[in-house]
């Protein structure tokens, strides 16, 4: 590859510069205050700091906790801080946590934000389309090579300045959300058909990538956002019966289907039927499985942070219409974040980061008719489902903890007003 080679390094240093700059801004930001007396510190207000926290935050700071536990008691310490190739060990989830926990407890959700966040969805748009179309700007793929060569000359395929689809989709699934939720409640303001039209090109373009991920993700957050704007009790008891119609249909569809299992339609039928093997959605079933020992090697502590690729010793390889490529893969991680956290933290962890994501699930469903908390809880969910087929990594997964921590501050801040 060319411009793609060192993607992940070229994301990775980029969130330590910013993540380093934000820090560095309020700690400033802090002295100041303490310098004219609007905040006093002392060892007696320690305790009073905690009881301000919010439970989703002490969730999070448990979590944390535990991950700086799994990588002590690591037996690959020369992994842990740092993590492999894809720069996923401790001190990268704890600047992620860091970002939440700042961003929850100072952050203030603004319209401007989503606009601003326009400029990379537009370019990666115009970027994308032109490469689906056997373009090559930027020179990001080898000369004389284009997106379909995909699979042939590197894993997977790759559109865009983010890189694999898979990681495409994962971005796409936190602004399409966002960017809709904001348009329907925002309509009569005329910028708002930007982030309308933005939205519906990139769907456009994560379909035909074709990341099975991202599909799904997108038609869960459609099941459970579309409710939140109908008028009435009445009105969304109506919509979940008739869901619960729709999904009884598809899966007697899927039961009786007698094509081939390929694709997403062929994948999900052959699940429904039980004859799902190992080779199901691109090696995730075996992928899984495989994690699952893991887990119950570890169950408490995990591996350590990003560990996957050292404990597991599984490859695949990759497939161009059927036919193999020869290209082989190393597995370096869970094709699932929850699987993830607990193989690499333990399961202590991953319950500490489930119940806080519920917890803040709940409550937005509770208080979705503002604005700021419909917006970013619509991008936190589509990204949760999206990553139950994936993973976190640094291109893509501060994006989310931004979201979630404005999420949290928006409940906070309604909170705090009743």
């Amino acid at each position: 590859m060319n411009g793609y080679a060192n993607i992940t390094w070229s994301k990775y240093l980029f969130l330590l510069v910013a993540s380093g700059l934000y820090f560095f801004s309020l700690l400033i930001w802090w002295l100041v205050r303490i310098r004219r007396q609007e905040i006093r510190l002392s060892l007696c207000s320690l305790p009073g700091l905690w009881q301000k926290l919010s439970p989703v935050q002490r969730l999070l700071l448990g979590y944390a906790l535990l991950m700086v536990l799994s990588a002590l008691a690591s037996p690959y310490p020369y992994l842990v801080w740092w993590g492999e190739g894809r720069y996923e060990g401790l001190l990268t989830m704890l600047i992620y946590l860091a970002i939440f926990i700042a961003v929850s407890s100072f952050g203030r959700f603004k319209s401007w934000y989503l606009y601003v966040l326009l400029i990379p969805v537009c370019l990666n748009i115009i970027l994308s389309l032109l490469q689906l179309h056997g373009g090559n700007p930027l020179s990001l793929y080898p000369n004389n090579y284009d997106y379909f060569d995909g699979n042939v000359l590197y894993s997977g395929q790759f559109l865009g300045t983010i890189g694999n689809t898979g990681l495409l989709s994962a971005f796409l699934c936190l602004v399409i959300p966002a960017f809709i939720c904001y348009f329907i409640r925002q309509h009569t303001d005329r910028r708002s058909y930007a982030l309308l039209a933005a939205a519906v090109i990139a769907a456009i373009i994560m379909f035909r990538s074709g990341v099975a991920a991202g599909m799904v993700a997108l038609a869960v957050g459609i099941l459970v956002i579309l409710p939140l704007f109908l008028p009435s009790r009445r009105a969304r008891w109506i919509y979940v019966i008739l869901i619960i119609i729709l999904l009884a249909a598809l899966l007697l569809w899927l039961w009786q289907y007698e094509g081939d299992h390929v694709g997403l339609v062929g994948e999900a039928a052959a699940f429904v039927q039980g004859k799902a093997d190992d080779s199901l959605g691109s090696g995730r079933i075996a992928i899984w499985k495989e994690t699952l020992q893991l887990i119950q090697d570890r169950p408490i502590l995990g591996g350590g942070p990003d560990t996957i690729g050292e404990r597991l010793d599984l490859y695949f390889t990759r497939e161009v219409d059927g036919i193999p490529t020869g290209y082989r893969t190393k597995v370096d991680m869970a094709h699932n974040d929850y699987l993830n956290i607990a193989a690499n933290t333990g399961i202590p962890s991953l319950v500490l980061y489930v119940l806080a994501l519920g917890i803040s699930f709940v409550s937005w469903l509770k208080n979705s008719r503002d604005v700021a908390v419909l917006v970013c809880g619509a991008a936190v969910l589509c990204y949760c489902v999206q990553i139950f087929f994936s993973f976190s990594l640094c291109i893509t997964a501060p994006l989310f903890w931004i979201f979630w921590g404005l999420l949290e501050q928006s409940l906070r801040q309604k909170k705090n007003a009743r």
